[in-house]
C-alpha cells in the first residue's frame, strides 16, 4: 500500500459514489486533472486498477469492488477520531474530548489482544494485568495481529497477545499458548474427525464459509492448504463472526476455525466443534513486547502469570482448546 494516501481514498469514494470523475471531482471542489492525478497514484500504490471506464460511465473493478468497503472504514474511523479528539465544546453534538477524558490515564500499560481472541484467553489476560497493576493502572485495547505488531514496533503499546505471524527485529515474541484449527457446524451433523472419508463427505455435502476478511489473512496459507487439501470447491463468503455463527446455526454449511475464535457459550445443541485427526495446522499464540522496552523481568512474569491464569480458569466448553506452548 505504498503511495496511498488519505487524499486518494476520499478521491476512489467519490467516484465510487457519482459513477463520473466529473461529478467526483465537483463534490470535493478539485478539478479533474487533480482528480485523476489522485485515482492513479492511489491505484500505482494498491497495485492493482480500482475502476474500467465504459459507455455506462466509471465503474468499479473486482479488486476495487473488494477494496470499497475498507476505504469506506478507514475515513469513518479517521472522521471518527477527529471528533472525539476534539476540543470539548466546539460545535454542536460534539463529542467530550478525548483528552479530558484519559488525561489521568498517560501512565498505563496499554496491553493490546487480538480481536479474535475470546473466552478463557482474553479473560486471563485481564485477570493477570489487573493483579500486577490494579484495575485503573492498565488497559486493553483490542486489534488483529498484524495491527497489534504495528502497535508494539511505533511503542504505542507496551504488550500484546496474538495469533503467530512472524515478527519483525523490533519486536520480541514468545510462544504463549497452542491454539488449533477445527471444523465447525451445525450440531446435528456428527462427525468422527479422525475417518479422512467422513471429513471430505461432510464437506462436500456442506457449503463452505470462508472468513475473508483482513484479521486473519496472516494464516492464508494454512486456509489455502485446507482447500486444497480437501478439494473445496463449494463457498460462501462470509466477513464477520456473529454472522458466520448464524448461518452454521442455520445449517447446511460448515468452516474451520481457530477453536479459541469460538465463543464456547455459541456451542452447544446448534454448533458442534470436531477435531481434525488427519490435517488438524496448530496456530501459536504469541506475547510479544517491544525490543528496546527495556521490560524483560516484567515480560517473564507476565508471560508466567497469563499461562497460569488460563489453567486456574474453571473448565467449561473450551476446556480442551489450548495446548502447552512449544518449546523455545
Amino acid at each position: 500500500m505504498d503511495g496511498m494516501d488519505l487524499e486518494g481514498v476520499r478521491s476512489f469514494l467519490a467516484v465510487a459514489k457519482h459513477h463520473t470523475i466529473s461529478k467526483a471531482a465537483a463534490s470535493l471542489y478539485v478539478t479533474q486533472p487533480t482528480m485523476s492525478l489522485r485515482l492513479r497514484r492511489l491505484e500505482e500504490g494498491l497495485g492493482f486498477p480500482l475502476f474500467e471506464r465504459g459507455w455506462r460511465g466509471v465503474t468499479l473493478t473486482r479488486q476495487g469492488a473488494y477494496f470499497l468497503p475498507y476505504a469506506a472504514q478507514l475515513v469513518r474511523d479517521l472522521a471518527s477520531a477527529s471528533e472525539v479528539l476534539g476540543e470539548a465544546g466546539q460545535g454542536q453534538g460534539r463529542p467530550l474530548s478525548f483528552a479530558t477524558v484519559a488525561r489521568d490515564q498517560e501512565d498505563q500499560l496499554v496491553v493490546g489482544v487480538d480481536s479474535w481472541l475470546t473466552g478463557r484467553m482474553t479473560d486471563a489476560v485481564v485477570d493477570t494485568f489487573d493483579a500486577a497493576v490494579g484495575p485503573h493502572g492498565f488497559r486493553i485495547t483490542g486489534r488483529p495481529a498484524p495491527t497489534l505488531i504495528d502497535l508494539l514496533e511505533l511503542e504505542h503499546i507496551d504488550y500484546a497477545v496474538f495469533y503467530s505471524t512472524g515478527t519483525g527485529d523490533a519486536i520480541h515474541a514468545r510462544p504463549l499458548l497452542r491454539d488449533r484449527m477445527v471444523l465447525v457446524h451445525h450440531g446435528d451433523l456428527v462427525l468422527d474427525g479422525e475417518r479422512e472419508s467422513a471429513v471430505r463427505e461432510a464437506l462436500s455435502a456442506h457449503d463452505f464459509l470462508l472468513f475473508d476478511n483482513p484479521v486473519l489473512t496472516h494464516h492464508a496459507g494454512v486456509t489455502t492448504r485446507l482447500i486444497d487439501d480437501y478439494g473445496l470447491t463449494r463457498f460462501r463468503v462470509v466477513d464477520d463472526l456473529d454472522v458466520m455463527l448464524s448461518l452454521l446455526r442455520k445449517g447446511g454449511t460448515i468452516s474451520i476455525l481457530p477453536v479459541s475464535a469460538i465463543p464456547p457459550d455459541s456451542r452447544g445443541d446448534t454448533i458442534a466443534i470436531t477435531e481434525l485427526g488427519r490435517f488438524s495446522p496448530e496456530i501459536t499464540i504469541d506475547l510479544g513486547w517491544h525490543a528496546r522496552s527495556g521490560r524483560v523481568a516484567e515480560f517473564d512474569a507476565f508471560h508466567a502469570a497469563i499461562a497460569a491464569a488460563i489453567a486456574a480458569r474453571p473448565a467449561g466448553p473450551d476446556a480442551t482448546v489450548f495446548r502447552a506452548p512449544p518449546s523455545p
